[in-house]
């Protein structure tokens, strides 16, 4: 099939959401709330699917297609969608009301499960999202060190807050978004990870340099994980000029074992960020750390740093899911095991037939974290580098509308697995994503 044939298909079966797409445009600007939720298809001239339920592995668009969940809720919904024991929770507590803007027993409950299992945890705030979170952390860095300075890692996203939205999709310090000024006028500065040039930067800002923050895996950046030697030196460097290292584990929380993704680093941050998993798929964002760092946030300090001050901060649903979402992942450690290795095992099928076919594509991420890069040109062993500079965002938005014909929904290429994947449904997106691997070599469309 070629391109237009893809798309004819597509839209015969989605003239629903092809509707709603048109109102859409009228009253939200691009017709969406979050950027990538396009899926990037207003690309090659076509629309995105509006979604109507989700249960399990599938979730369902307002035209009845059902397909295969990879992109999980923006990976929040690691036992997948609509899990019956969170949800029953769920149910059961809107008889009591959902807001109160009040303290329930249920943040605390949430905040003790979560400190119980992190070591690096001594002391945590709520707060709505992963923007708020990363906002927060590198707020309490600079009160608590009186230092000016916080050095962020290219690609790294830690939300749309001014402070850290820069080299987000790119690796251009010179770009300025959009609203905001330049890096070195908002006190950031920008380093590679793996490389030597944040050890560097270390040492001749240590004066003035209060936090580094960094994903241990890039997420929306791409899946590039940091090395753990890497990781371990900027733990040293950062506790040797009394820096504050920030992990960023919004993702990586929760996602590859039952706990921060740190523990099983052996490296311990000074503060972690964490959303998603954590709130059961309600929406959510906490900061936790040291004592000493949190306790300054406290009303009762004599000069509070202000953190978590949102309508919705511990917002009592989010707390409920979370607790339920931690219980049953505290029973699910051979399940973390499948869908780990069964994500290895898929990135490592698909480069390698890559590679053997000379496609422009390959594939990163983690664990159960499966992402799709999709290339101008066909390189054999890219580095990070080599990705990001010969991205195709024309050939990605293809991707997703082939993803979406073969009843897949993914985004960032693929997504990630859930617990509710099953190993045929494993074997199906394997099947399908080396399909559609096909048809984009033979294509000419990935040379526009």
């Amino acid at each position: 099939m070629t391109l237009d044939d893809e798309l004819r298909q597509y839209k015969k079966f989605r003239p629903k959401s092809e509707e709603l797409w048109k109102r859409a445009l009228r009253v939200l600007p691009g017709g969406i709330s979050h950027t990538i939720r396009t899926f990037g298809l207003y690309r090659i001239g076509s629309f995105p699917i509006f979604i109507k339920s989700a249960t399990g592995p599938y979730i369902v668009d307002i035209d009845g297609n059902k397909y295969l969940d990879c992109w999980n809720g923006h990976f929040a919904n690691i036992i997948g969608n609509n899990h019956p024991e969170v949800q029953k929770v769920i149910r059961n507590h809107l008889a009591n009301g959902w807001h109160f803007g009040t303290n329930t027993e249920y943040q605390v409950e949430l905040a003790e499960k979560i400190i119980d299992g992190n070591p690096g945890i001594e002391m945590m705030r709520f707060c709505s999202s992963g923007t708020e979170a990363t906002m927060y952390a590198t707020r309490l860095a600079r009160a608590f060190t009186k230092r000016k300075l916080v050095a962020k890692a290219k690609l790294g996203w830690h939300g749309a807050n001014d402070t850290l939205y820069y080299c987000v999709g790119n690796l251009d310090e010179k770009f300025i978004p959009p609203g905001l000024t330049k890096a070195d006028e908002a006190n950031v500065i920008l380093y590679e990870i793996n490389s030597e040039e944040i050890f560097e930067l270390i040492k001749s800002h240590h004066n003035d340099l209060a936090a580094v923050i960094l994903e241990p895996v890039l997420g929306g950046g791409g899946g590039f994980p940091s090395k753990l030697e890497f990781l371990k030196r900027l733990r040293e460097e950062t506790e040797k000029y009394g820096i504050m290292l920030i992990f960023d584990e919004v993702i990586t929380g929760y996602r590859f074992n039952c706990g921060l993704y740190q523990n099983e680093l052996k490296v311990i941050p000074d503060l972690t960020t964490m959303g998603k998993i954590i709130g059961g798929g309600m929406p959510i964002g906490a900061i936790g750390g040291r004592r000493d760092l949190l306790e300054s946030s406290s009303p009762q300090s004599k000069n509070q740093v202000l953190i978590g001050g949102g309508t919705y901060s511990g917002f009592p649903l989010s707390m409920i899911a979370g607790l339920k979402t931690i219980e049953i992942l505290e029973k699910s450690k051979e399940q973390y095991i499948r869908i780990n290795q069964e994500g290895e095992k898929l990135r490592n099928q698909f480069n390698n037939y890559f590679n053997e076919n000379k496609i422009p594509m390959v594939a990163r991420g983690h664990k159960s974290l499966v992402l799709l890069h999709t290339l101008s040109k066909y390189i054999q062993q890219p580095n990070i580098n080599d990705i990001i500079l010969n991205t195709d965002k024309n050939l990605e938005a293809c991707l997703h509308l082939y993803l979406f014909n073969r009843n897949i929904l993914g985004l960032h290429g693929l997504g990630a697995l859930s617990m509710a994947h099953t190993s045929e449904n494993v074997e199906y997106i394997a099947q399908k994503v080396l399909e559609i691997a096909d048809l984009i070599a033979q294509s000419s469309f990935n040379q526009t």
